[in-house]
């Protein structure tokens, strides 16, 4: 797992903020930051000429207004028990493309987001910024009662990104002590009944490969089997992010751990159609999109210039 140094907090000066700062405790104990950012993105900073008339008290620029409201609800809210450099950047303009540069010009490893249905503002922000952000993201569902991690849940197709999502979890099993549960949807292919076989025949086959596949994707990793709880689901509406969601909460997870892409082997920056589809099922469960920050920071400085 690469160091996750350097995180950014998303602040839209909703209730969505106190959900965001009750989980920068856990994720202090987990990474260790060196510093965090907390920005906010405004369409426009300036005030009208007539409002300015109208209101001559209001000297301070509102950017400098922002920013020191800010920092008083965060330094009253959060106490980081290790040393950690605040920093508050109050932007104007788009907020993706803000958040975007931002992100790169700062070389940030985590950004950390307000995940909203029905709290005032669109979730269409953190959805869009899921699909091209260039390092990895950390949901926080607005409906979130309690900041803690007890048990999460790394759904895999045994690729390498997978792979490094369940290095994510296995970091928070060593500094939380939470529970790990591995997840593998696997299918029954089509072509079953040409060798004799029922469908309840071949979908015990496929979970036995599924059940390999998966002690040997632990074993080239050095876990082992006992760290980890293995989950296999029979997926036959071949939609493995509805299995994988379904699976989250039946054992009532913490948190989701994916990889922005698997079995397609292209630039992870873009998001895979699991992904994608988990960030429209799951709006009741932190959601962790693990991206490799060094692969894709050329791709997304092209997507910039775009």
């Amino acid at each position: 797992m690469y160091a996750i140094k350097r995180l950014m907090v998303g602040i839209d000066l909703t209730e969505m903020d106190d959900k965001l700062i009750a989980y920068l405790p856990v994720l202090e104990e987990i990474f260790h930051p060196e510093v965090i950012y907390f920005v906010h993105v405004a369409k426009t900073l300036k005030l009208p000429e007539r409002v300015r008339e109208k209101y001559p008290n209001m000297m301070a620029p509102v950017d400098e207004s922002l920013e020191n409201d800010i920092r008083k609800k965060i330094e009253k809210e959060y106490k980081p028990k290790s040393e950690i450099e605040f920093r508050y950047e109050i932007r104007e303009g788009d907020p993706i493309r803000e958040i975007l540069n931002w992100s790169e010009i700062k070389e940030v490893d985590l950004i950390v987001m307000g995940r909203k249905n029905d709290m005032t503002g669109e979730g269409k922000l953190a959805n869009r910024l899921a699909r091209v952000a260039h390092c990895s993201i950390f949901f926080v569902p607005e409906n979130v009662s309690e900041a803690h991690l007890k048990r999460v849940i790394v759904p895999i197709d045994f690729s390498k990104t997978s792979g490094m999502a369940l290095n994510f979890a296995m970091e928070m099993k060593e500094h939380m002590g939470c529970d790990v549960v591995v997840q593998n949807s696997y299918e029954v292919p089509s072509g079953y009944s040409t060798i004799g076989k029922t469908y309840e025949e071949f979908a015990e086959i496929m979970k036995k490969n599924a059940r390999e596949d998966a002690s040997l994707f632990l074993k080239k990793r050095d876990i082992p089997e006992d760290e980890v709880s293995v989950v296999l689901s029979l997926d036959d509406e071949e939609d493995p992010a509805e299995r994988a969601y379904e699976e989250a909460s039946r054992q009532h997870a913490d948190l989701i751990i994916i990889a922005s892409r698997g079995r397609t082997g292209f630039a992870s920056i873009l998001l895979g159609s699991v992904a994608e589809k988990m960030i429209r099922y799951n709006s009741n469960i932190p959601l962790l999109i693990v991206k490799d920050k060094k692969e894709n920071l050329g791709f997304f400085q092209a997507l910039l210039r775009i």
